[in-house]
């Protein structure tokens, strides 16, 4: 039997926003990513001038350059992409860096605003709002729950 995904919509659901997080929360792990490649590639092309290093010893530190860029830049860059947030004409189905799916039904949500790169959306019966960060596009985000909001009022 099959497993269903959680990030699937419902039967006749329309999405209306679509959104993974912004390429800016990807500057730190670039930069990262220069000084380690600078770094690694300083030390190759001393060891290729100097007489006596061994090649192994430079190609480890070549292995090591890969393990770490991919565990430094790759990494964040895969976890960036799989966050998304998505609106649909029923709710908002929201993936955060855990990998859990959030899904609010327009019903449930009394407001929502941008707030720090983000969307902080108040629900009826939660004393605080919840907080989506680093939402790419959310400006049009914010509209676009607002004029379901209406939609639904």
């Amino acid at each position: 039997m099959a497993r269903k995904p959680a990030f699937a919509l419902g039967e006749g659901e329309v999405v209306l926003a679509d959104v993974a997080a912004p390429l800016s929360t990807l500057i730190f792990p670039l930069l990262e990513l220069i000084v380690i490649t600078g770094v690694a590639w300083i030390a190759v092309g001393w060891m290729d001038v100097t007489p006596g290093v061994d090649a192994v010893v430079r190609n480890a530190v070549v292995a090591a350059w890969a393990v770490i860029a991919a565990w430094r830049f790759g990494v964040p860059v895969v976890r960036s992409r799989r966050r998304r947030f998505v609106v649909t004409d029923h709710r908002i189905l929201a993936r955060g860096r855990a990998g859990g799916v959030d899904s609010i039904p327009h019903r449930q949500i009394h407001s929502a605003r941008r707030e720090r790169g983000g969307i902080t959306v108040a629900i009826y019966g939660y004393e605080r709002p919840i907080h989506f960060e680093q939402v790419g596009k959310s400006r049009a985000i914010e509209r676009v729950i607002g004029e379901q909001l209406a939609y639904r009022r």
